[in-house]
């Protein structure tokens, strides 16, 4: 990992609070990106002309084409060899290396040295003739290679500039042709016949720009406020490069973070090459942002020769510092109102959650000290109103903290308040009534417009009946074994609310 801080000169340091990570988890810092991508180039027209037969243009026969001089039934013949590639699929790329490969089938005397040149020429129209040549337009290579044997099957000869040329100048197309040199080209010793030529080429396309950048997990497609000076952030990194046994390019990420009103004081940290698809971790060290400022990062990746774009700035707020603490206010159920209180179990009630702060978000809320619900702020910007009914009757504390657009929390606020009990009453007509014997209970409402109530017998199955017209209601239950007995009861009124749940303990005696 290197870091270069403003104008300084990058150098390589190692730093506890800069941390690398890549999708399989934590990794060592290699430094060894991989190589570009290496494929071979055939033609996609091969053919020959003959001086003898000026007009007429020959393909090649079992991949070979003849190359100089030689006779045949007392005529002279003088050959010339066009290769066309197509370019198109490297529109883009850094041609690092390009090798033309050819070898000899034929060699008319191998007493007499290897001649061969390869020229660039304009791409043809039609297929070539001795007359209708494409004008030749500079020599790339001598292929010559004394020290290789007469009649060797492979020679290889560096043509990388004028592919790269070919590339930069996009064009579609390369021609190369093969010839005797100069006057040799006329001599039957020089004359031999070669394979058609190929092209290794070593290229490399630049890296994709890095995207998906995030900052304490938060995407960067809106306006970011974090609540700590040592964030985190991400980028995803790829590149298009794939080889033939399916391998990526090793890709190498450059971190730039600045203060967005001091943007000289840029850094840059990179973290050397992972085979890509990859994601990169960057945990800032401590001391390095501070409250109430903004700051923007970007992220570029390089493999060993090229570097992508920049990506798109990221930009985020820094607040450390906490909102002030909520007030509480409700009219259903009042702060530290008196006996029996208010509502009702189930029954919601209207709770008002107002604080003095800039950047809410909104507020978080619960009971007993635990804040399992938030609602966001409204449109005043500093208050939040939200339906809350309480589960048990009795006195009842609401925990509630102010949270603004950083996800900081304000110290606690507990708003207490009686819920009034809503359980029926539950009246025991026969309390002595022995097992086998029916007995008469009366259910009465504690709650207005009440119009059935449900029952059960210790963990039995419910019974709903209906109420009278005054709220009550008469059931009879014949427990047929002596035993102790919880009987459960809650009421529902004609607005579907439900009362809290009534119980009495029944002593059901052995009948004599």
């Amino acid at each position: 990992m290197s870091i270069r801080h403003g104008g300084s000169a990058r150098r390589t340091v190692a730093t506890a609070g800069a941390l690398l990570l890549a999708t399989a988890g934590l990794v060592a810092v290699t430094g060894q990106p991989a190589a570009a991508m290496l494929d071979y180039a055939t033609p996609t027209s091969v053919t020959w002309t003959d001086a003898w037969q000026p007009a007429r243009s020959f393909s090649a026969s079992d991949d070979t084409v003849p190359v100089g001089t030689w006779e045949s039934d007392g005529a002279k013949h003088t050959a010339r060899a066009y290769f066309t590639f197509d370019l198109t699929s490297y529109r883009g790329q850094r041609i690092v290396s390009a090798r033309a490969i050819t070898g000899e089938t034929k060699v008319n005397d191998c007493d007499k040295p290897r001649e061969i040149e390869l020229w660039r020429t304009d791409p043809p129209t039609s297929a070539p003739t001795w007359n209708t040549a494409p004008k030749a337009r500079e020599k790339v290579a001598d292929v010559a290679y004394p020290n290789l044997p007469c009649g060797s099957s492979f020679i290889g000869v560096m043509i990388t500039e004028a592919v790269r040329q070919a590339v930069a100048d996009g064009r579609d197309q390369l021609t190369l042709m093969a010839r005797i040199a100069g006057d040799h080209e006329a001599n039957k010793h020089y004359g031999r016949q070669i394979k058609s030529v190929g092209i290794s080429l070593d290229h490399n396309t630049p890296p994709n720009v890095p995207d998906q950048l995030t900052v304490e997990g938060m995407a960067c497609d809106s306006a970011l406020t974090i609540r700590t000076t040592t964030p985190i952030l991400r980028a995803a990194v790829s590149d298009p490069d794939v080889n033939e046994t399916g391998g990526h390019d090793q890709v190498a990420a450059t971190f730039a973070w600045w203060p967005v009103d001091r943007p000289a004081e840029r850094t840059e940290v990179t973290f050397d090459g992972q085979s890509s698809p990859s994601r990169y971790v960057y945990l800032l060290e401590r001391g390095t942002l501070s409250h109430g400022n903004t700051y923007a990062f970007s992220v570029r990746a390089s493999d060993k020769y090229d570097s992508s774009d920049w990506s798109p700035e990221c930009r985020f707020t820094v607040d450390t510092v906490a909102p002030a603490a909520p007030t509480v206010s409700s009219t259903d159920y009042p702060e530290q109102g008196g006996w029996p209180g208010t509502g009702g179990p189930s029954i919601p009630g209207s709770f008002t959650f107002t604080a003095d702060a800039d950047d809410l978000a909104g507020f978080s809320y619960g009971e007993y000290g635990s804040a399992t619900h938030f609602v966001p702020v409204d449109a005043s910007g500093r208050s939040a109103t939200v339906s809350y009914a309480p589960q048990q009757d009795g006195p009842r504390r609401l925990f509630v903290q102010s949270v603004d657009r950083a996800g900081n929390f304000s110290e606690g606020t507990f708003y207490q308040f009686i819920v009034r009990s809503t359980a029926p009453t539950i009246n025991d007509e026969d309390p002595e009534a022995p097992a086998g014997t029916p007995r008469r209970f009366t259910f009465a409402p504690n709650m207005e417009n009440v119009v059935e109530y449900t029952y059960r017998l210790n963990e039995g199955e419910e019974t709903t009946v209906r109420a009278d017209a005054d709220g009550t209601a008469r059931v009879t239950i014949t427990p047929e074994v002596s035993d102790v007995y919880f009987l459960y009861v809650r009421s529902r009124t004609a607005d579907g609310l439900s009362s809290g749940e009534a119980w009495t303990f029944l002593w059901v005696p052995e009948a004599e």
